[in-house]
């Protein structure tokens, strides 16, 4: 009894802001860290959704998901658009996407994104009146900063749906580099663009992956506890700036297609039965699976095309498509000859694609 009489009468050092609040030190008891964190989850909660996509446009198997931060909507004619900040690795190549508030699933399309940071905007529109952030702290020239020790909550969707909004608690390790935040709150494989909360309801950051395994001299070791948020001092700017300009940033040169070797196509997709948009002599080439929003295939290349040729190179199958672009670069003219099924006829098309 009275080791838990002196454990219910210790105070916790709960954290301190700076930026566009005096810095302050607060001192909780530990019934106040718990009526605070069930009171923070309770109001961002409802705004905090999964990004889920699919592998057809009939959204009928899901392949992967990540979290996501509903933070602002427009309004028209009495229908919502609403604006949600999750990773660009969760949107990344995928042409399909709804987001899921735990009752129901909207469709969602790619707003803009910022491959090098890792974020991305997804936009959806509904008639539904839903709860979002806001965009006070993403106004303003200051953020709130973390400190070393405050208690931090992360939000999200680990694992599957059934985990829908799971929170876990955990403090900042470490704040040398401020375009990140480490923490200890438990992350994992779903929670990849979730919110990162203070105490105060404050939001530090987005969730962005989690250190599991370092090398030792006895080889490779487990490692618990590092987890990472983008942080608010970068997800400010971006987010801004793709919410305003509707420009994506990225590193890497693609054409924006997922593509399947015409035999595994006819196989795993169509189940062993040669699909009519695909020629019975057709053997050689790449089969298109989806297009990527954004990218610049739109509009020019569509589902079921099959590529032929890359700058007169005839296509066998995947491996000479990479051979074929492994050197591609922005600024690169891809011309592309394409066997394209329209009106019941086979036509031939010549596609020329900048990236």
């Amino acid at each position: 009894m009275k080791k838990w009489m002196i454990f219910s009468l210790l105070t916790l050092f709960l954290f301190t802001l700076s930026g566009c609040y005096e810095r302050e030190t607060t001192v909780y008891t530990l019934e106040d860290v718990q009526s605070q964190i069930t009171e923070i989850y309770d109001q961002v909660a409802p705004m905090t959704v999964a990004v889920v996509s699919y592998d057809e446009a009939d959204y009928a198997i899901k392949v992967g998901h990540g979290s996501g931060l509903i933070y602002d909507r427009t309004e028209a004619a009495g229908v919502y658009t609403y604006y949600v900040i999750t990773n660009y690795h969760v949107v990344e190549s995928q042409a399909y996407l709804r987001i899921y508030n735990g009752i129901n699933y909207y469709n969602a399309t790619p707003y803009a994104v910022h491959e090098p940071e890792d974020l991305a905007l997804v936009t959806f529109s509904t008639p539904d009146d839903l709860p979002y952030y806001g965009v006070d702290q993403f106004s303003g020239n200051k953020v709130v900063e973390p400190v070393v020790g405050s208690f931090v909550i992360a939000i999200g969707t680990p694992l599957d749906l059934d985990f829908f909004n799971t929170a876990t608690i955990g403090i900042v390790g470490r704040t040398r580099n401020t375009r990140i935040v480490q923490h200890d709150a438990a992350i994992n494989p779903g929670n990849s663009g979730g919110p990162l909360f203070d105490l105060a309801g404050n939001l530090l950051g987005f969730n962005t992956w989690k250190r599991t395994t370092t090398v030792t001299s006895d080889g490779e070791i487990a490692v618990d506890g590092i987890g990472f948020a983008i942080s608010m001092t970068v997800a400010k700017s971006v987010i801004t700036s793709l919410r305003v300009t509707q420009t994506s940033v990225f590193e890497s040169a693609k054409i924006g297609i997922t593509v399947m070797n015409i035999s595994d196509a006819i196989t795993e997709k169509f189940e062993g039965v040669r699909p009519v948009f695909i020629e019975e002599t057709q053997e050689a080439g790449v089969y298109v699976d989806s297009i990527v929003p954004l990218r610049p295939a739109v509009g020019k290349l569509f589902v079921h095309d099959i590529i032929t040729h890359v700058n007169g190179e005839e296509l066998v199958n995947l491996e000479s498509l990479s051979l074929l672009l492994s050197g591609m670069k922005f600024g690169d003219t891809l011309n592309l000859t394409v066997r394209r099924y329209v009106n019941n006829q086979f036509i031939t098309v010549s596609v020329s694609i900048t990236v």
